[in-house]
């Protein structure tokens, strides 16, 4: 089994809570998004206080996203960088290659719903793009998206054309308007709400711009080719002596982040 571990640690400097959440959570790979601490110096705490094993995977550009990982075998090097907001990994798992697609898109105060539209639009491009250059159909897309699983971008056939349900992507991909659109599988729908375990969401705002209260902004979108490989998500809201929660259950923007992280887990086949 191979486990990821997403953060967006919001330009904070949560260094030991980023170790203790590696250490408890056995991860083999941690991506941090909006991390204010060099890569060398996180790694340097990785090593010391985790697993000397701990190494960072050779990338074009680390501006956005500081990928560490534990096992060579997985390799995780950036392969391409076209889009500022993503970054495309090998990632390999056994005798498959996949390509990890780490993302964080436009930000819900500065950006409108057209704006954002727009990025999926061009994220499904330069998807597109990556596939056909480097022949592999399994894509994994993992961030902070900015968006929630019902957002229209995120469901719409020329859209990320992501499904709630496995069954949902069992044919493949659905036809609109002559064309046919590739499904992608979302489990984040599965954690929405209160009837689930652990929080409602990642994310928890009541401002104007948060109008659900509970937002699933950080999420794990899977090609359908992806899905017999895919074994479970998890928003996790505490690590050792580590909590990232605050009193009334939401993320603790004051001592750690304003969002939760999500691990991950894929078995070989």
């Amino acid at each position: 089994m191979s486990r990821i571990v997403f953060w967006n640690v919001k330009r904070k400097d949560l260094t030991g809570a980023v170790c203790a959440l590696a250490k408890s959570t056995a991860a083999d790979v941690i991506v941090l998004n909006e991390n204010m601490v060099s890569g060398s110096e996180t790694l340097c705490a990785l090593r010391s206080k985790v697993s000397p094993e701990f190494y960072i995977p050779a990338f074009i550009s680390d501006k956005r996203f500081h990928c560490f990982c534990k096992n060579r075998k997985l390799d995780l090097s950036e392969i391409d960088s076209g889009l500022f907001r993503t970054s495309t990994r090998k990632y390999k798992l056994g005798n498959q290659i996949f390509l990890l697609v780490l993302i964080h898109g436009p930000d819900i105060r500065n950006y409108d719903a057209e704006s954002r539209q727009s990025f999926v639009q061009e994220l499904v491009r330069e998807l597109n793009f990556v596939r056909e250059d480097k022949k592999i159909d399994r894509l994994i897309l993992l961030g902070d998206f900015n968006m929630n699983p019902y957002d229209r971008p995120m469901n719409l056939a020329a859209g990320l054309n992501a499904m709630m349900t496995r069954s949902c992507t069992a044919k493949g991909s659905r036809r609109h308007l002559g064309k046919d659109y590739e499904f992608y599988y979302n489990p984040m729908w599965g954690l929405l709400g209160d009837n689930t375990k652990g929080p409602a969401g990642t994310v928890y705002d009541t401002s104007n711009q948060g109008p659900y209260g509970w937002s699933m902004f950080d999420q794990v979108i899977l090609h359908h080719t992806v899905v017999p490989f895919f074994q479970d998500v998890e928003i996790i809201t505490e690590a050792g002596e580590h909590s990232f929660m605050d009193k009334n259950g939401h993320p603790d923007a004051k001592n750690a982040s304003d969002h939760f992280p999500i691990i991950v887990d894929f078995m070989e086949k």
